[in-house]
């Protein structure tokens, strides 16, 4: 077919390029996601944790080494990658030692389940830890090339659409979930688990083959490289030079205050509502569920009110879910809905908390990694998202202290810690000017 004279070979090509990088950046989003859910750790590995004989505190360290690991390396790793032309030949490199680490899970977990629980339980922390530590590294990669092949103007939808399909395959991983962890239905211990992981490690595999095949176009400057200790010098000068960064970084280490109560929302429905672990996977669901559907909502949001709006909606939502979860219980006490005389209607209202938990978690992924990549100057976008990150990774180990207060105080004193925190992260985004147009 002969193009039009007006239109150069080049040109399409670009458009072509363009077109087919934002899709495989979706794809790549939805299965990383798909293979994070369907090893949740939060609903799937706390159960996991607890059928190998773990306390609340090790149970506490999950959320710890899942975000804290993933976020703890970035800033450090920064000056590393930052200086690289290209940054998708890094994260697929490093994203293949994750595959080889849950394909490693799928083997230890069938032979070590019943004979060795503990020694399992302490491999199993270990491998979680270093593919955590691996995978933060190759994140940082990866978000440098979404900042450089997505359009500034395109990111919240972005962000939307690929929250939205990987949410369509996790609803229904959920029921998977469910059915592999049915005591009466499903598949026995381990093996419900070493199912889990090994489709975990295939969505994993899935994701890296699609961003292998983004076209990134290399840096056209070469950035200086910085060794690590003068990286870590830097942090307080990147902190100096922009208030509006400051501000941002103050409001994520709130919002990610909601780590402290999250991981406990299922152990509360196993230990206090009497839910059985099958429950983990209507849960996941039900999170699943209103996170979709609240991507339409947000996504319509972010458009008409811009991404401060979309930021300073979730986050207020944000604030309901560890406050339900206290007050919820609490109110079924008083109208007599217990566990000795309706069963698992507790349980089942209690997906109330994970609900108001998917919604509020879509609106600030879409606006605050938005947010950040408009903050962060292009040419320093590694360091500024790595900074970021490093800092919550800190603020990640803090569901370790709270799986050890929970065994002395219990459940609702965490949850109620939560609830004020993140009202303080909501607060200070009141700050914020409005209209997305007065930060650029």
């Amino acid at each position: 077919m002969c193009l039009p004279k007006t239109e150069s070979r080049e040109d399409v090509d670009g458009v072509s390029g363009r077109r087919n990088n934002y899709f495989l950046c979706i794809l790549n989003g939805m299965f990383a996601r798909l293979g994070m859910n369907l090893s949740h750790p939060s609903l799937v590995l706390s159960v996991f944790v607890r059928a190998l004989g773990g306390s609340n505190a090790l149970i506490g360290l999950l959320p710890a080494i899942r975000f804290g690991g993933w976020f703890l390396p970035q800033f450090l790793v920064a000056g590393w990658i930052q200086p690289r032309p290209r940054k998708v030949p890094v994260a697929v490199v490093l994203e293949i030692g994750r595959v080889f680490i849950y394909a490693a899970l799928v083997v230890l977990t069938y032979t070590l389940g019943l004979s060795h629980p503990r020694l399992l339980l302490f491999i199993f922390f270990a491998s979680f830890t270093v593919s955590r530590l691996i995978t933060g590294a190759g994140a940082l990669a990866r978000i440098d090339v979404i900042g450089k092949v997505i359009p500034s103007s395109r990111r919240g939808s972005f962000f939307a659409i690929r929250n939205f399909w990987g949410g369509v395959l996790v609803f229904g991983a959920g029921f998977l979930v469910r059915y592999l962890l049915d005591s009466a239905h499903g598949q026995p211990f381990p093996l419900n688990f070493t199912l889990l992981f090994g489709l975990s490690c295939a969505s994993f595999l899935v994701a890296i083959l699609s961003f292998a095949r983004v076209r990134e176009t290399p840096d056209p400057v070469q950035q200086p490289r910085h060794s690590l200790k003068a990286q870590l010098a830097r942090a307080p000068v990147l902190l100096e030079k922009e208030p509006p960064f400051r501000r941002y970084l103050l409001v994520r280490i709130l919002m990610n205050m909601t780590r402290l109560a999250e991981p406990f929302y299922p152990i509360f429905a196993l230990d206090v509502l009497g839910a059985p672990p099958s429950m983990v996977g209507f849960y996941l669901s039900a999170m699943t569920f209103a996170g979709i559907f609240s991507n339409l909502l947000w996504q319509k949001v972010d458009r008409a009110r811009g991404t401060y709006f979309t930021v300073k909606a979730s986050s207020l939502l944000t604030v309901l879910a560890p406050l339900l979860a206290v007050a919820l219980p609490w109110l079924m006490r008083v109208m007599g809905f217990t566990v000795e005389r309706y069963g698992l209607l507790p349980a089942y209202l209690f997906t109330g908390v994970f609900l108001i938990a998917g919604g509020s978690q879509s609106g600030r992924a879409i606006g605050l990694l938005a947010l950040l990549l408009d903050v962060a100057p292009d040419e320093e976008r590694p360091s500024y998202v790595g900074l970021v990150n490093t800092v919550l990774g800190v603020v990640s180990l803090l569901p370790v202290f709270a799986g050890a207060l929970i065994d002395q105080v219990g459940f609702e004193p965490i949850f109620f810690t939560a609830t004020g925190l993140l009202l303080l992260g909501y607060l200070v985004t009141l700050g914020w000017k409005t209209a997305d147009a007065a930060s650029r």
